[in-house]
């Protein structure tokens, strides 16, 4: 059995954001993370977000030092009918900067939490002070569809598998990415259903994010595999092709 937990959403008054690796006074990937920005507050506000956007990355982005790795945080949130108001703000990565095991337990969340990244994240907090662990979205059957800060991918011999993108999960700017580039690294990837039993046999479970690039996982009643060689792989690839 997993925890389930109402079908209550994230409050969109909060406002949607995005969390972004800054290297070098760069944000990796930063024209994607700011398209998947302006869809969502068009989508759910209806406000179009224009240079102010990009002049409030460029404010914050002035202040980093040289070459730590920082996390920049840039939140659209409702303020009046018609109107969004923007912060963005750089920080040290904090345990995003960890790069060992992830351990996930099962949370299931009907529908999933959507294709929207909320700034209301209480219920994933509250989900990962119970668990003792990351929550790992599932459907009530079981269906694996994310996890609470990253995209979930199943390692079964060449093929690198991560769940669609059919509007339960958030369509991740690093996952587009290694989607793209996994044939350069010898895998073939592609997006399909995962069941929690297919999770646990698979070869290594990696986790990718914006801020961690990608991380192994593994399940609480699994081995981990080969697990940290392939994050260690794709997250190199992808920072290669980030700066």
């Amino acid at each position: 059995m997993t925890p389930t937990e109402p079908p209550t959403r994230p409050d969109p008054s909060s406002g949607v954001f995005e969390t972004i690796r800054a290297e070098g006074g760069a944000a990796l990937f930063l024209a994607d993370h700011l398209a998947r920005l302006r869809a969502s507050v068009r989508a759910l506000y209806g406000v179009d977000l224009g240079d102010e956007l990009d002049a409030c990355v460029a404010d914050a982005l002035g202040t980093a030092a040289p070459s730590a790795a920082r996390r920049l945080r840039v939140v659209a949130k409702p303020s009046t009918q018609n109107a969004v108001g923007l912060s963005a703000s750089l920080a040290p990565l904090g345990a995003a900067a960890e790069r060992g095991c992830v351990h996930l337990r099962a949370w299931t969340v009907p529908g999933g939490l959507g294709g929207h990244k909320w700034a209301d994240r209480r219920r994933i907090d509250e989900a990962a002070e119970r668990l003792g662990a990351t929550p790992l979205i599932v459907e009530a059957e079981g269906e694996v569809l994310e996890a609470a800060w990253g995209n979930v991918w199943a390692l079964e011999g060449p093929r690198l598998l991560t769940p669609p993108a059919d509007g339960r999960i958030l369509p991740g700017v690093t996952r587009a990415r290694l989607l793209g580039l996994a044939g350069e690294l010898g895998l073939r990837a592609a997006e399909e259903r995962l069941s929690l039993e297919r999770l646990e046999r698979a070869d290594a479970i990696v986790l990718t994010s914006s801020l961690r690039l990608a991380v192994p996982a593994r399940l609480a009643s699994g081995p981990g595999g080969r697990a940290a060689e392939v994050a260690a792989a794709i997250a190199a690839a992808l920072r290669e092709r980030a700066i």
